[in-house]
């Protein structure tokens, strides 16, 4: 395992990136790890990116951690470049980010200031793009780390050596590349910037004639307003695998005006779907729980996601596909009574110790971009038996010699003799993950034809049954 990101106070304590957690947590005994999440990440990003229209209608996504937002005229809505800036800062920290930010005269200069500029926060008057550019490292134009390095052997390590430089010797020993770049940063070479564009919000608003509380009244308006979202999820040959509803509770408080509060429901499915019934049934069992801050005058449903669904219709004769289309109706119903992490499937996982192979994965669970989507990972070490015991249960065993295969075993004061024995099949653990496990496996034919998982564990030479095959 290997640091990827790291703030400040970690970077001040020399954790770099790229080094092995042990050797972190070496420097660093008291040091916070969380897992990287690249999808979830990307989505925050995104979300980010949404907000930054705001600032202008073009808003792109670069890389992993940074947005380019083309403002070329619209600083005269904020009164001036550096109130723009501060309120992209603001908003940014606002919602608990760290922020690095720039203006230039190219999408490449903003970059390279933003990433390595010394103030976090810089303005490049018009014109003044490579007088600002040139004391910063030559990795701040994008370029790939292999010419970082080959620019760093011949002594070039900031751009104003750099630009020194013949351009056909450039070319010659380090591509076209870092050409390009020069040109962009510079303004030499168009960058074209792609603006974000969010996948469409499905939604269907009803408001009532009055502000209610009653649930017979909520009720009949969620079932009004499901029968137009499906509709139009019918006319788009679509479904839903997540689906909100949205209650709007106004309240007055101020003598300004009126303060809406939002209440929302969230209702997961194992499978896309767009049938009222089924829907219906969900979303009724959460307005049983539901509290509501003051009577509502508008709900609302929607989705963030909509997923292809080939239209059906009923079969004459029962057949596999409708009892699929069952099963998932029952986990629906039991996850939204009992909860999303209530219903859950074994997923196998690459792990050559049997009790860690394996994860139980929700099967409506939601990331928030639709249904949840895991690879399935099979572990190739070799068969293993179709049930597991939870723990391994020591037992008595026979074997012609030390470390060769068990000739009988004892097992509930029952003798069994071992007719054949395939193994061994040899197993260790790492020692950063705790006791260090050291097995071999045999897999076993009793004379009464039972086929048995056992292990012998070699620091200690016990026994024990793991698992069955039958």
């Amino acid at each position: 395992m290997h640091i990827v990101h790291l703030n400040r106070v970690a970077y001040e304590q020399g954790v770099r990136s790229g080094q092995t957690l042990a050797d972190a947590r070496a420097m660093v005994p008291n040091l916070v790890t969380y897992d990287d999440d690249p999808a979830a990440d990307r989505v925050q990003l995104e979300s980010l990116a949404v907000w930054a229209g705001c600032l202008s209608p073009i808003v792109h996504i670069e890389g992993c951690d940074t947005l380019i937002v083309n403002v070329t005229g619209c600083e005269r809505l904020f009164g001036g470049e550096e109130n723009l800036l501060n309120k992209a800062i603001g908003g940014l920290e606002a919602q608990g980010f760290d922020v690095r930010a720039a203006i230039a005269d190219t999408p490449g200069g903003a970059w390279a200031l933003a990433h390595a500029h010394p103030d976090p926060a810089v303005i490049a008057e018009p014109g003044r793009t490579t007088a600002e550019l040139a004391p910063l490292s030559v990795w701040s134009l994008r370029i790939e780390p292999g010419t970082i390095a080959a620019l760093a052997s011949v002594g070039v390590e900031t751009i104003a050596s750099l630009l020194y430089l013949p351009r056909s010797s450039l070319a010659s020993r380090f591509g076209d590349e870092l050409l390009d770049r020069i040109d962009q940063a510079l303004g030499d070479l168009p960058e074209v910037l792609t603006p974000y564009r969010p996948h469409p919000v499905l939604t269907c608003r009803f408001r009532l004639g009055a502000p209610s509380i009653d649930i017979e009244v909520l009720t009949e308006a969620i079932h009004r307003t499901l029968e137009q979202f499906c509709k139009r999820l019918e006319r788009r040959v679509a479904g839903v695998s997540q689906m909100f509803g949205t209650f709007y509770c106004p309240d007055v408080v101020t003598e300004t005006g009126t303060q809406t509060r939002a209440v929302t429901l969230e209702v997961n499915l194992s499978q896309p779907t767009r049938s009222v019934n089924h829907l219906f049934s969900l979303i009724k069992v959460l307005l049983d729980g539901l509290r509501l801050p003051a009577p509502t005058d508008s709900l609302m449903l929607w989705a963030r996601k909509i997923d292809p669904l080939d239209g059906w219709q009923d079969e004459l004769f029962t057949t596999d596909s409708n009892d699929a289309r069952e099963l998932g109706d029952l986990l629906d119903r039991l996850a939204t009574r009992l909860g999303p992490n209530a219903v859950a499937r074994p997923q196998p996982l690459s792990e050559h110790q049997p009790e860690r192979a394996f994860r139980y994965v929700s099967l409506v669970k939601s990331n928030g971009t639709g249904r949840q989507s895991l690879p399935l990972a099979v572990s190739t070490a070799g068969p293993r038996p179709l049930r597991l015991s939870p723990r391994p249960i020591e037992i008595a065993t026979t074997a012609l010699v030390p470390e060769g295969p068990p000739i009988s075993f004892r097992l509930s004061g029952i003798l069994h003799t071992v007719v054949k024995s395939i193994g061994p099949e040899r197993i260790e653990t790492g020692w950063w993950r705790g006791p260090h496990l050291k097995r071999d496996y045999f897999r076993v034919t009793t004379e009464r034809g039972s086929r048995v998982w056992l292990f012998r564990q070699r620091d200690t030479d016990k026994w024990f049954l793991h698992g069955w095959f039958d």
